[in-house]
């Protein structure tokens, strides 16, 4: 018994210390993780390019297996990066205002050449598709704490196809 309350004691009293010296209090040691680089995340700059269109096959279509769901179909935003500074977001984004619909996706781009961004379908009961086409928006942009350029905005109407 003796033992554990030892073990005990040893073991606040050294979490105490650390809370002690590392406190605002003393602050002797700094405990928060240091920046690697200068380059902190959403910083930057990139000349990106659009290698695919994906409004163009953007589409609403029936499910398989006779479900009656039906999927927006969302093709992927292909682009080419040339150059890059620091550490810049790619956005891909779709928007269905008839179907109250909103969905976006960012990735860091940290290298040249090729990039693929994906949106995952999305599904809606047979009684939410009333229309026979809708109405979207797809934006793909390139944003950073010093920069936010539309890279790809295109304005669509999506066919429903049974």
């Amino acid at each position: 018994m003796d033992f554990v309350w030892r073990v005990r004691a040893l073991t606040i009293g050294v979490i105490l210390f650390v809370l002690l010296i590392s406190g605002p209090a003393v602050g002797v040691v700094d405990l928060t993780p240091e920046q690697s680089s200068p380059d902190s995340l959403g910083d930057g700059t990139a000349d990106v390019t659009m290698a695919s269109d994906p409004a163009k096959d953007l589409r609403i279509d029936e499910g398989r297996f006779g479900t009656g769901v039906y999927y927006l179909r969302m093709p992927p935003a292909v682009v080419d990066v040339s150059s890059i500074e620091g550490r810049p977001q790619l956005t891909y984004k779709v928007s269905v205002p008839g179907l109250d619909y909103t969905d976006s996706t960012s990735e860091m781009v940290d290298s040249t050449g090729r990039t693929t961004v994906h949106l995952d379908d999305r599904a809606f009961a047979p009684k939410s598709i009333k229309n026979d086409s809708y109405r979207a928006e797809v934006v793909v942009r390139v944003q950073s704490f010093e920069m936010d350029t539309v890279v790809y905005h295109r304005n669509v109407t999506v066919t429903v196809d049974d």
